[in-house]
């Protein structure tokens, strides 16, 4: 397991996006000195993601990127009609891509960029070489 941990500039405000938006679980949050939080982890299935305080970070997510799989019982295309109606702008729409994965992207409030996929083809690694190159 990979456990990322993002500095973020409020912890709080963090989770309540990851949990009322995106509708990740609260695994546990740490109070810092001021009373507000200074780490928090939430999950959604198998993915856990922690949460750090940085409020010096500016533009903190820019540049990473995240790949979340869902679950093999969670429906994308319901979780991606749920994650707009909550108001959440999408980066990318759904749709199918060549390597065998449906996705979906978005960004949240520390820039993050997250991409929602489930797998709906298995592909070799030549099969993707060669859509790739189809879709060049």
């Amino acid at each position: 397991m990979i456990l990322p941990i993002l500095d973020v500039a409020d912890v709080d405000a963090s989770v309540t996006f990851y949990t009322k938006k995106l509708g990740f679980a609260h695994g546990f949050s740490m109070p810092g000195d001021n009373g507000k939080s200074s780490f928090a982890m939430v999950n959604l299935g198998p993915a856990t993601i922690g949460l750090t305080l940085n409020p010096a970070t500016e533009n903190c997510g820019s540049g990473v990127e995240t790949m979340i799989y869902l679950p093999d019982d969670t429906d994308l295309d319901q979780f991606y009609a749920q994650v707009q109606a909550r108001g959440v702008a999408i980066t990318s729409e759904i749709a199918d891509q060549y390597w065998g994965d449906r996705t979906f992207s978005l960004r949240d409030p520390d820039n993050y960029s997250l991409t929602f996929c489930k797998t709906v083809k298995e592909s070799s690694p030549e099969e993707i070489i060669a859509a790739q190159q189809n879709n060049a």
